[in-house]
């Protein structure tokens, strides 16, 4: 499954990523789509900061070799607009690993995609949870990502007071500080 240099169809890209097959069309650059386009067409693991890579010149994986946020036709309104429940057998939309030939469809195939890319080959993506400029409010956690200040829950008016029904609010203790 995974293609190597010996393999005669494979063509190997290489950070800066500007020299590939008719590269002069596409002023852009490389992107995800246009991997996705070409399936002979790959990147070499060694080229990106992983957990085994030796390289001196290693870099991280560029978010734009990344599949796009709402990729999957599934999740919206393409499948209604077909008029079906599903894509037909074999037609349905795919991701494909940019290391090697395997490939992934379903509404969580991009988290497939980024776990396969991961495990197999040790790259780690880039953790958009994580990007400090986001105007998200709350606090930087200790595992890196923000997460929402907790404010303490005021106590209710009707804690320990009847209702009209006669039963009795329960009283789940001091929640607030």
């Amino acid at each position: 499954m995974d293609p190597s240099p010996s393999d005669p169809t494979a063509v190997f890209i290489h950070p800066p990523f500007t020299s590939f097959p008719e590269a002069n069309r596409h002023p852009g650059g490389l992107t995800y789509a246009l991997m996705a386009a070409n399936p002979e067409w790959f990147l070499d693991p060694s080229d990106f900061i992983s957990s085994v890579s030796t390289n001196s010149n290693a870099i991280t994986y560029p978010t734009q070799l990344e599949p796009p946020r709402g990729w999957c036709p599934a999740k919206k309104k393409d499948l209604k607009d077909r008029g079906s429940g599903s894509w037909p057998e074999g037609e349905e939309p795919r991701l494909r690993c940019t290391f090697c030939r395997r490939t992934y469809a379903g509404v969580n195939a991009k988290s497939m995609w980024r776990r396969h890319v991961f495990e197999k080959h040790k790259i780690a993506m880039a953790n958009r949870r994580d990007t400090i400029d986001r105007t998200r409010k709350g606090t930087p956690s200790k595992f890196g990502c923000f997460l929402p200040r907790l404010l303490p829950i005021p106590a209710s008016p009707y804690r320990g007071k009847q209702k009209r029904s006669g039963q009795r609010e329960p009283d789940f203790g001091s929640r607030h500080t």
